[in-house]
């Protein structure tokens, strides 16, 4: 495996993995299915519209890297059907690989919100469980995940995937330094503000939850 992955190869990955979690009923996936989870409105950051074409080049590229492989077709399948190797190629069990998928698809987050959002994935009884899981993969070599600095008036620390191509991630540094100019000397929200945004966050990813499901159902009688 490289040591960086472009946006959409991320896009991609995460989604097998992903469902191959949440729905492995529906699993391995096909093309047409695998468009659909890359340009769905729930659970993603940024929210994209992905071409076919555009995914079937990502996952020739993702099989060239032995991280994707094509699944065998069951007696009369009409359509190829694709799955992730992250378990066998990287070793990674099933907790590293809600954790991934998480970050893969929306980014940077907290320790509450990857608690929040991957519980659709795999349980984790606690922060800590989190915290030791995200241990695990910065201890990795080389490490998948990083500590981010802290943002002016927020209290939590956020975690973040390494994958990022260099050009990408050097963008991604210069706009946090423009942010944090601009937001320097605003003062650390109260105690009960942060416990009310992650009572949202819980909501919101509920909410995600709910609209996946009713995109995947859409998606199976269409």
């Amino acid at each position: 495996m490289k040591d960086h992955l472009s946006a959409e190869q991320r896009r991609v990955l995460g989604v097998l993995i992903e469902k191959s979690l949440t729905t492995p009923e529906y699993y391995p996936m096909t093309l047409n299915a695998i468009v659909a989870g890359c340009s769905q409105k729930s659970n993603r950051h940024p929210v994209a519209s992905y071409a076919e074409s555009d995914v079937g080049r990502v996952l020739y590229e993702l099989m060239e890297m032995r991280l994707v492989c094509q699944a065998s077709s069951a007696h009369g399948a009409r359509a190829n059907r694709f799955e992730q190797r992250t378990h066998e190629e990287l070793d990674w069990n099933r907790r590293h690989r809600a954790l991934m998928a998480e970050l893969l698809l929306r980014g940077p987050q907290t320790v509450g919100e990857l608690r929040t959002r991957s519980a659709r994935m795999v349980p984790l009884p606690d922060l800590q469980a989190v915290a030791s899981v995200l241990e695990e993969l910065e201890g990795m070599d080389p490490p998948l995940v990083r500590v981010l600095p802290r943002q002016p008036g927020k209290s939590a620390i956020r975690y973040d995937h390494t994958l990022y191509p260099p050009e990408e991630l050097e963008k991604m540094e210069q706009t946090a330094v423009a942010s944090t100019a601009e937001v320097e000397g605003d003062p650390t929200p109260p105690a009960h503000d942060s416990e009310l945004a992650l009572r949202v966050e819980r909501l919101e990813s509920e909410v995600d939850q709910l609209r996946e499901q009713v995109e995947e159902i859409q998606r199976l009688i269409t």
